[in-house]
This record gives structure tokens, C-alpha cells and sequence, in this order.
């Protein structure tokens, strides 16, 4: 105990030097000593008992050797003792040692607490590091808690067992006048795993060791955010990203500024001690804390197990990352199927777990077997994406090798039975990648794989039918159109039964033809009737759209068909013969406009658009004409209409004008044809007969 004790004081050396207020110096030493003549003269030459409130201390606690001094120093521009890499890990910090941070306001106090896990205090029963850990959170404002990222959400992890005893205490002290502190999580050398993952687990954890805490009555349901405000902020590795380091610890500075204002960092509200009362109301926290016989403290070989198999861990899955044969393997992953990746990967994980074992044989059996626990469960992490794509692989080429199958079958080879055998080779498969550390199952990947399969499978089929229902449609299309056209055309209104008849007569045909392609395929009932459906549908539209082509053109089909029964050059006797034919030929094309203003494929659906056109235009009045004012026809859905009433005017007055314009032809032409009669007439009677023109022009006159 003598030895140990001079040792502490050897390197509790002060490194201040008088009147030099920027440099540390110890203020609790190794043998838990407070140096209450040392703290006045520092607070006397910082002018510390004239600041009211308005002042802000800053601890810093967490494992020994993890930069605790190193991120002070950067951080507030402190002296404090940084640890010499090129002698080895060590302890650096005894004791707590208090400096102040230069150039920033308020005035800021910096501790530095000795670092958790030493080995050179031994077992303890009290452990200084408690101690010290719960005087940084009685008086700091703000305590940052220096974490490795790799220690988040270990259950041993170094800080755990102490924030649990340090909760206690808390919560026992101050639960009825608790002052609420910053509680800042910083999270040393930042890995590849998202932040928010990361922070998320950091509060959930430290929820958990709130909730786990003994409590009395009164404080029974007390919440850690009423005593503490937590906060985690993410550092990359100082030495291998120093740049990066120094520009996020100059960010994270920023934060300490005007840090007592309502809100900030070091707001402690009315609870904080006046400055005036901070020297030795600090060293009556200590005395106090020393006194404390109740703090459940681990022994020191937990702390040790915790700390060295930490260390071995975080040695090991550095190897593993840059290991030639992982590496190799990882990247064969990337771009194809590995079948013996299960064997590989059990090889070279079974080689690092050795590795552990051997190196963590004469540790505590319980934190060794938790913390390869651990290791396991970092590799496995480190190996699921390359699992992930070889399973990827191995479900794309069973899927290829399927679709080449389905590809070459025949119509009635293309059922769902086709890719029971390909799921079972798939499963075979699996085995061989298969990591025996790892409960991993490839539930995933099949589903997926079947469900493509299935709709490969499906899509195929439906491609073989629709393709031969297509070529059928064709025929049908084929078959209706210029057989419907003639029809509507030629005949009019009275043919619609005919297209009806015929066009059952072919779809009867065509259904014929459609069952024998159906039975070639696996398909059940409600497929076969949508297919027959649709193929209905398919020709109802055909004869549809015909007659909405025909519509275009029905004042051509009209006077097309007048002309046809009315021949402008007949040899037309007199104006009578003319008017009669015009009376018996005029309204033949009704037909023709009554049979093109409605769809009729539904039989027992009769209209009466024929009757209502010949009306109005055979008996032409204001009551007769009002019929064709309207846009829909009575009895006829608007989706079966193709000409509108008044539309059916519009054709019929333009169908009239060219009538009659070949009606004024014919005129013309008998009129032509009496006067070249009447000039032989005359030229006989003159040349042959001698009579007088004067005589003939009576005679002639007196006939016509």
C-alpha cells in the first residue's frame, strides 16, 4: 500500500506553475486527498468567487486510456496530460485535476477524472473511480462520458456497472431537490453503423439502467430527465482521421458557449451553486462521498475481464476486416455464387473465435464467454451482406434455369407443378452456404423465389393464350367487318337482325376454337370465363366500331342509295315520270340514317327512331320538327348511340340538297333532250317538206 501510495504521488506531480491560471492542477489526488489551499488559490486567481452563477464546470469520466485528456485538450484548449502512445497503454491521469478553459464565456472549469478499468488501484472494495464519478455528477453541470463505439450496447461495457451506482446515488441524494445536468455521451471512433441506430440503443440502455435502480417511495416513478438531459455526439478516430476529429470537436466548442443561458449546456437553474460557495460546498461533496459504505463495486478482475476481452474484441474485428481470405471471399460475393461459402465462412470465422480463446483463457468465465458472445455477433454482422449476396445469386440463377425451362415447354406442359423440383434444389443449395454460428434461414429468399416463379410461370401462359386469342380475333374482326359494312350500309335500320345472326353464327365458331386452346392449358373455370368474355366483348366492339366508322360517312351512303333507285340519266318521258320517281325514292335512305343512329346488338330492344325520323321529315312541321331538337333518343342509352336526333337533321337537310340537285340534273337533261328533238323536227319539216318554219313554230308551239 506504501509503494502504491508514493507511486500516485510521483505522477500527481502539479504541472501548473504560480500564477499560471490555464495549467491543471490535481485537486484530488490519488489517495483521495482533496487540496482545499490549492483550489482557493486557483479560484482566487481566476476571479472564480465574484461570478454569481455564471459559471460552468465540465467533467469528463470513462475507461483509462480511451483520450479523455486528449479530447479536453482539443476541446477547451486545456493542458492536461496526454498519454504517451510509444510507452504503452498506462495509467496518465490520477486522481481528478481541474483546469480552466481560456477564452471562452462564461468562465468555464474543466475536470479530469481518472479514467474506469486501471489496473493499478487493484480490487478496491470502495473504487476510486465511483467516488469520483459520482463527485463529477454532484457538481459539474455538464459531464461528458467518453465511450468507445464498439462498447455500445455491450452488456459489461465499462460504464455500465458505473452509471448504475452512480443512478443510485443520484437518485437517493437529490431526489427531492434534484439539479438537473447535462448528461453528454461522446462517442469515440465512429464506425459504418447509422448514428440514429447507434444513439437510439445509447438511450435505451441508459433508460434501462435508470429503470433498474432500487428506489424509494418517493422517488419511485422519477424519470431520468429530471435529472439528467442527455445528449450523444459522434467522433471519428482521432488518429486516423485527425482532420475530421479537429473540426467536429470545433463544432462540438461551440455548444460551450454562453453555455449557462436558459437552455443551454451548463443551465442548472436556481439549483446551481453560487460561485462564492463552489469551493467548499465541492470539497464537502467529497468528504461526503468518501464516507459512503454502500457503493456496490465490482471486483477489480471483472473490471480487468471487461477491459482486456474489450480490448481483444475490438483487436480481433480490425483483423478481420483487412483478413486476405475474408476479403477474397467478400469480394467473389459481389459478383457471383460461391457454393462452398458456408465452409469458407464457418473456416475463417472458427479461426478468430480460437483466436479469442486462446487470448481470454485466464479471464473471468462469465464477462469471456459474454464478450465472445459479442465477438460472434460482430462477425456474423460483418458476414450477413455477403450471405445476403450469395443467396441473391443462388435465387437468380434457379429463377434463369426455371424461365429456360417454361421457355421450351409446350402448351400443355405450362402447369404450376414446374417449379416444385426447382425449389427443392434451390433448398439443397442453401445448405452448402449455410453459417453454423449464425440463425439465419432462407424463409426470404424461397418466398421470393416462388412468387417469381408463379409469375413467370403466370405472365408465360397468359402470353401463349392472349398470343392465340389475338390470331382468333383477327379471323373474327376479319369476318364481321365487311359482311356488317354491306349490311348497315345497303339495308339500313331492318338489317340489324341480320348482323346479330351473324354474328352469333361466328362467335359460335370462334368459341369452338377458343375452348380447344384453353384445353391445352392449365386454367381454371372463372380464367375460361373471362377469356370467353372478353372475346365477346372483343367482336361486340368490332361491330360497334364499324358502324361508328359508317356513321362518318352516312350523307355518302345516303345519296349514294337515292341515286342508285333515282338514275339521273334514265330516259325520263316527262317532269311527271320525274316526280313520281322522286316521291317513290326520296325517303329510301331513312333506312340507311335510322339503322346508323343506334347500336342494336341486343335483340328485344326495339327503338322507334325510324318512325319518329320519317315523320318529321315526311310531314314536316314545328311538332314534328321538335322531336329532332333533342341529343338522346328515347328507350336508347346514350352509349349506344352513334347519330343524336340532331345530328340526324343535320344529315338529312344535306342529304336533301344533293337530292335535289340531282333530281334538277335529270330536269336538265329531259330539257336537253325535247329541244335537240324539236331542231330535227324543224330541219325535216324545211328541207323535206317545204313547210314554212312561221307554220311549224305555231303548230309547235300550240303542243309544248
Amino acid at each position: 500500500m506504501n509503494n502504491r501510495g508514493s507511486n500516485r504521488q510521483s505522477l500527481a506531480r502539479p504541472l501548473r506553475a504560480n500564477g499560471d491560471a490555464d495549467l491543471a492542477f490535481q485537486l484530488i489526488d490519488g489517495d483521495s486527498n482533496f487540496k482545499s489551499t490549492t483550489l482557493n488559490d486557483f479560484a482566487n486567481e481566476v476571479n472564480l468567487y465574484e461570478r454569481g452563477r455564471s459559471y460552468a464546470v465540465v467533467a469528463i469520466m470513462g475507461p483509462q486510456s480511451s483520450g479523455k485528456s486528449t479530447l479536453l485538450n482539443h476541446l477547451f484548449q486545456t493542458k492536461f496530460r496526454e498519454m504517451d502512445e510509444s510507452e504503452g497503454r498506462s495509467q496518465t491521469t490520477q486522481g481528478i485535476w481541474l483546469a480552466r478553459c481560456p477564452n471562452i464565456n462564461p468562465l468555464t472549469l474543466v475536470m479530469d477524472i481518472e479514467g474506469t478499468d486501471g489496473i493499478e488501484r487493484g480490487e478496491d472494495g470502495t473504487t476510486f473511480e465511483r467516488r469520483s464519478a459520482l463527485f463529477a455528477l454532484a457538481v459539474a453541470d455538464v459531464v461528458l462520458v467518453n465511450l468507445w463505439c464498439h462498447d455500445i450496447g455491450r452488456e459489461h461495457a465499462a460504464s455500465k456497472p458505473l452509471l448504475k451506482v452512480v443512478f443510485q446515488q443520484v437518485l437517493l441524494r437529490f431526489s427531492n431537490k434534484p439539479r438537473k445536468i447535462t448528461l453528454m455521451f461522446v462517442i469515440r471512433d465512429k464506425t459504418k453503423s447509422p448514428e440514429y441506430k447507434l444513439e437510439a440503443r445509447l438511450r435505451s440502455d441508459v433508460e434501462k439502467i435508470w429503470d433498474s435502480i432500487k428506489r424509494s417511495t418517493d422517488s419511485s416513478s422519477a424519470p431520468l430527465s429530471n435529472f439528467f438531459k442527455v445528449e450523444v455526439v459522434f467522433l471519428p478516430h482521432y488518429e486516423l482521421r485527425e482532420e475530421e476529429f479537429k473540426s467536429k470537436v470545433k463544432e462540438l466548442k461551440r455548444r460551450f458557449v454562453d453555455s449557462t443561458v436558459p437552455g443551454g449546456l451548463a443551465d442548472s437553474g436556481e439549483e446551481k451553486e453560487p460561485a462564492s460557495g463552489f469551493a467548499i460546498s465541492a470539497e464537502s461533496i467529497w468528504n461526503d462521498i468518501k464516507e459512503n459504505k454502500d457503493l456496490d463495486i465490482p471486483a477489480h478482475k471483472i473490471l480487468v475481464a471487461i477491459y482486456r476481452c474489450s480490448e481483444i474484441c475490438k483487436e480481433l474485428l480490425d483483423t478481420f476486416e483487412t483478413d486476405k481470405d475474408w476479403g477474397e471471399l467478400r469480394k467473389k460475393t459481389l459478383t457471383d455464387f460461391i457454393p462452398d461459402f458456408g465452409m469458407r465462412v464457418n473456416s475463417i470465422l472458427n479461426h478468430f473465435l480460437s483466436k479469442f480463446d486462446a487470448a481470454a483463457f485466464y479471464y473471468d468465465e462469465a464477462i469471456t464467454a459474454g464478450k465472445r458472445k459479442e465477438l460472434v455477433d460482430k462477425l456474423l454482422e460483418f458476414v450477413r451482406p455477403a450471405y445476403q449476396d450469395v443467396l441473391n445469386h443462388l435465387m437468380l440463377q434457379h429463377s434463369k434455369k426455371f424461365m429456360e425451362v417454361v421457355d421450351k415447354s409446350s402448351d400443355r406442359k405450362i402447369t404450376f407443378s414446374l417449379f416444385d423440383d426447382h425449389l427443392s434444389k434451390f433448398d439443397e443449395d442453401c445448405k452448402a452456404v449455410k453459417v453454423d454460428l449464425a440463425n439465419w434461414d432462407n424463409l426470404k429468399e424461397r418466398t421470393k423465389l416462388r412468387q417469381g416463379m408463379e409469375g413467370y410461370l403466370h405472365t408465360k401462359r397468359e402470353d401463349k393464350i392472349d398470343q392465340k386469342i389475338w390470331h382468333l380475333e383477327r379471323q373474327v374482326k376479319q369476318e364481321l367487318l365487311d359482311f356488317v359494312g354491306y349490311l348497315l350500309c345497303e339495308e339500313g335500320d331492318p338489317s340489324w337482325w341480320k348482323v346479330r345472326k351473324h354474328l352469333k353464327s361466328i362467335m359460335e365458331s370462334s368459341l369452338s376454337k377458343l375452348d380447344d386452346i384453353l384445353s391445352k392449358c392449365d386454367i381454371d373455370e372463372n380464367g375460361r370465363r373471362e377469356k370467353i368474355q372478353k372475346i365477346e366483348q372483343y367482336a361486340e366492339e368490332v361491330v360497334e366500331a364499324k358502324a361508328r366508322e359508317e356513321c362518318s360517312r352516312v350523307e355518302e351512303h345516303m345519296i349514294n342509295k337515292f341515286l342508285t333507285l333515282f338514275k339521273i340519266d334514265h330516259q325520263w318521258s316527262s317532269n311527271k315520270e320525274i316526280e313520281a320517281a322522286v316521291k317513290d325514292f326520296l325517303y329510301a335512305p331513312l333506312d340507311i340514317l335510322s339503322g346508323l343512329a343506334a347500336v342494336r346488338l341486343e335483340a328485344g330492344n326495339i327503338d322507334n327512331i325510324h318512325q319518329i325520323l320519317s315523320v318529321a321529315f315526311q310531314h314536316p312541321n314545328r311538332r314534328n320538327q321538335k322531336q329532332l331538337n333533342s341529343t338522346t333518343w328515347r328507350r336508347v342509352p346514350l352509349s349506344r348511340t352513334l347519330i343524336k336526333p340532331v345530328e340526324c337533321a343535320w344529315f338529312w337537310k344535306a342529304y336533301i340538297m344533293r337530292a335535289n340537285y340531282a333530281i334538277k340534273q335529270a330536269q336538265e337533261n329531259l330539257k336537253k333532250r325535247r329541244t335537240r328533238w324539236m331542231r330535227f323536227v324543224l330541219l325535216f319539216a324545211e328541207e323535206i317538206i317545204s313547210i314554212p318554219l312561221r307554220a311549224i313554230d305555231r303548230v309547235l308551239g300550240k303542243l309544248f
